[in-house]
C-alpha cells in the first residue's frame, strides 16, 4: 500500500465524517414505574425524583461518561515443541463503570443516586426513626439497563446541518447500578461548580450497530 498525501488523507476524513467527537452522546437510565423496577421509581419520588427526570437535565448535566472497556482472561497451555505456549482465549471480563456529574441546586444527581443506593439497603425515608434492621430488595427490582447513546454531527456525505445530529450506535450495560457515590467537597474560597463521582457495576455490556438516521434537536 503507497502512502498518502496529506491532501489524500484529508480528502478521505472529509468524505469518512471526520474524528468523532467527545461530547456528543446520550446518557439513559431504564427505569420504568410500570416495569420490574417500579417500586424504585416509586421509591424516588420520596427524594423529590419525580416524572422521569433523571433522563432529562439530570444526564444532560452529566460531565463526564465512558463506555467500559472489556479484557480477555487466557490460560497457558503448552505445546509439543519446546517453547512453544498458546493462550487460548477463556472468559471475557468488563471493567466497571465511572461517571461524573454536575449537581443543579436541588443536587438531583445526588438525590438521585443516594435515593437508588437507599432502596438498595432497604432504607426507610422517615427522618430519625430508629431502625434495629433493613431488609434488603431483590436484585431485579434495584438493577436497571443503563444505555449510552452515541451521536456524531456528521457523518460522510451527509450535509452538516446545525439541527440536526447522527445516530450512530448505542451500549447497553445490563443490570446495572451504583455501588459508590463520592464525597461531595466544598470549600469557602472562590466559586466553583459542584461535581458528583458514580461508580456503577454491571452484568455485561451489549454493543448495538444502528443504520445512520438523522435525530433533529430540540428547539
Amino acid at each position: 500500500m503507497a502512502l498518502k498525501s496529506v491532501t489524500k488523507f484529508l480528502t478521505d476524513l472529509k468524505f469518512s465524517g471526520g474524528p468523532s467527537s467527545t461530547n456528543q452522546y446520550d446518557l439513559q437510565f431504564a427505569i420504568d414505574p410500570a416495569g420490574v423496577n417500579g417500586e424504585l421509581a416509586k421509591f424516588l419520588e420520596k427524594y423529590d425524583v419525580r416524572n422521569n427526570s433523571f433522563n432529562k437535565l439530570m444526564v444532560d448535566m452529566a460531565n463526564e461518561i465512558q463506555i467500559p472497556g472489556t479484557s480477555m482472561v487466557s490460560q497457558d497451555v503448552k505445546m509439543v515443541h519446546k517453547g512453544i505456549n498458546m493462550k487460548p482465549a477463556m472468559a471475557k471480563v468488563f471493567n466497571e463503570m465511572d461517571m461524573s456529574f454536575i449537581l443543579d441546586v436541588k443536587s438531583e444527581a445526588y438525590r438521585f443516586f443516594r435515593g437508588w443506593q437507599d432502596f438498595i439497603q432497604g432504607k426507610g425515608t422517615d427522618g430519625d426513626s430508629y431502625h434495629r434492621a433493613y431488609v434488603q430488595n431483590y436484585y431485579k427490582s434495584y438493577t436497571c439497563d443503563t444505555i449510552i447513546k452515541k451521536f456524531e454531527k456528521y457523518i460522510g456525505v451527509y450535509a452538516p446541518f446545525k439541527d440536526q445530529q447522527f445516530h450512530t450506535w448505542t451500549v447497553k450495560l445490563i443490570n446495572s447500578y451504583p455501588y459508590m457515590i463520592s464525597s461531595i467537597p466544598y470549600s469557602s474560597g472562590g466559586s466553583g461548580v459542584v461535581k458528583l463521582s458514580i461508580g456503577m457495576y454491571y452484568e455485561y455490556s451489549e454493543f448495538v450497530s444502528h443504520n445512520i438516521k438523522t435525530i433533529p434537536l430540540e428547539s
